[in-house]
């Protein structure tokens, strides 16, 4: 494992470039703090995934009360074969890689002699992640060919290499993250960055049963409240702020009007948490709530709008037997 001149990652089968520092920890901090100085307050939910926010997630993902992964994972298990995609020398971008599972699903089922020609690209703000991913990938697929880029995504479309033929893949409903207008804007910037004949494989949680909803999101072991409050030692790290994690209560519920889970972070006492170097403060209030994430579901409406903001034709629709989650299939 070595960087060359320009600091990339390389190793063989596998190159990572770091965009991340092209935005500068300046703007890291200042996007934090203007959360704060908002009303309501509020948290970018990017910023849940350092390495033991990633972790939590990762054990998330296997409760029972959490549906959406292995519900998403279990269309994609069987997807390939009514996939109408030319994978010869395909470019798959995966947004918001994070580990391999589900990619991996998707490239166990492409044939061999196509396997060997194509690129992976996964895009993720850790590097760690990406590095750990594709070193798994290769142990499955030696042939694979992968270029990380370490980037946010969201602001950092534009760095994605237009090699023709791309399959952009955005798993895990990360879409439902964003409100309406930030999903709209971000949809049309990725159909502006896609070329005609280019894919987009999209995973969308869907709207469903409250009590079903809300359960996956308070589960019994306490897990989702500790990856909800980690966010705070994130801020603490990123924003120079000295939050106790301790002080906070988890709050998950369903927004029926908006089709939204929301979670929030509950004071449970007045506090005034400090900001270092400048020594400025933040107040909370006891019962004030921070806002940490939206994820918002979605239904059939909404994946024709999808299409419609990012220009693209919808191919396909995916499902369960239970129509819980979606893997829609659009084309550019």
């Amino acid at each position: 494992m070595n960087y060359t001149n320009s600091g990339v990652l390389t190793h063989e089968h596998i190159a990572i470039t770091n965009h991340l520092p092209n935005i500068g920890m300046g703007t890291v901090k200042e996007e934090i703090l203007n959360g704060f100085r908002a009303s309501p307050k509020y948290i970018p939910s990017k910023f849940f995934y350092d390495k033991h926010g990633s972790e939590l997630f990762e054990k998330i993902t296997r409760l029972d009360e959490y549906y959406p992964t292995r519900t998403e994972k279990s269309i994609l298990s069987s997807i390939g074969k009514n996939l109408y995609i030319d994978w010869e020398g395909a470019g798959i971008v995966e947004l918001g890689s994070g580990d391999h599972s589900k990619i991996r699903l998707l490239l166990s089922q492409i044939p061999p002699e196509a396997l060997s020609t194509l690129s992976y690209f996964p895009v993720d703000i850790s590097q760690s992640a990406i590095l750990n991913a594709s070193e798994k990938l290769l142990e499955e697929f030696p042939s694979l060919h992968i270029e990380g880029i370490v980037a946010d995504f969201v602001n950092q479309l534009q760095l994605i290499p237009n090699t023709g033929n791309r399959v952009f893949c955005f798993f895990g409903s990360t879409i439902g993250n964003f409100d309406e207008a930030q999903a709209k804007r971000f949809l049309k910037n990725l159909g502006r960055q896609m070329q005609p004949g280019d894919h987009l494989l999209l995973g969308l949680d869907m709207v469903k049963d409250t009590d079903i909803l809300e359960k996956a999101y308070n589960d019994a072991q306490g897990i989702t409240a500790a990856f909800n409050k980690n966010i705070l030692n994130v801020v603490n790290k990123l924003a120079g702020t000295d939050f106790r994690p301790e002080l906070f209560e988890h709050v998950a519920f369903y927004n029926e009007e908006r089709c939204r889970i929301e979670m929030h972070l509950r004071a449970l006492q007045d506090m005034a948490v400090q900001i270092h170097p400048e020594n400025g403060q933040i107040f909370i209030d006891r019962g004030e709530r921070i806002h940490t994430e939206n994820s918002h579901k979605f239904n059939e409406d909404h994946i024709r709008k999808i299409g419609l903001w990012a220009g693209m034709k919808t191919e396909q629709i995916f499902t369960d037997e239970n129509r819980w989650f979606s893997l829609v299939h659009y084309v550019k």
